[in-house]
């Protein structure tokens, strides 16, 4: 049971340490509504493509986004139910949200 624990709680820290950082907030409001290459993705920031595609390292590792290979462009899209699914575990920990997830 602890070492369940222990886990769930690797994974908080992943998707949160995701989560903290405006770039990569950003992005996920991005994919939110269309996927997008790396390279479409960088056009829309003013920072590099080795720097974007470290933001997108840290939301994958997190399981945030999901990426596909179509031909030598790699695809992000946002994984929506590994976003919700996170933010119902963290948040359903606390009896003050519980209401709220129904």
């Amino acid at each position: 049971m602890d070492q369940d624990r222990t886990l769930r709680n690797r994974r908080m820290t992943k998707v949160f340490k995701a989560l903290s950082d405006g770039t990569r907030q950003q992005i996920l409001q991005l994919l939110e509504e269309e996927q997008y290459s790396v390279g479409e993705i960088v056009a829309k920031f003013d920072l590099s493509q080795p720097t974007i595609s470290r933001h997108l390292s840290v939301l994958k590792e997190a399981d945030l986004v999901i990426d596909e290979r179509r031909g030598q462009n790699v695809i992000y899209r946002l994984n929506h139910n590994a976003l919700a699914a996170s933010m119902r575990q963290f948040f359903g920990q606390f009896r003050s949200c519980q209401e709220v997830l129904r």
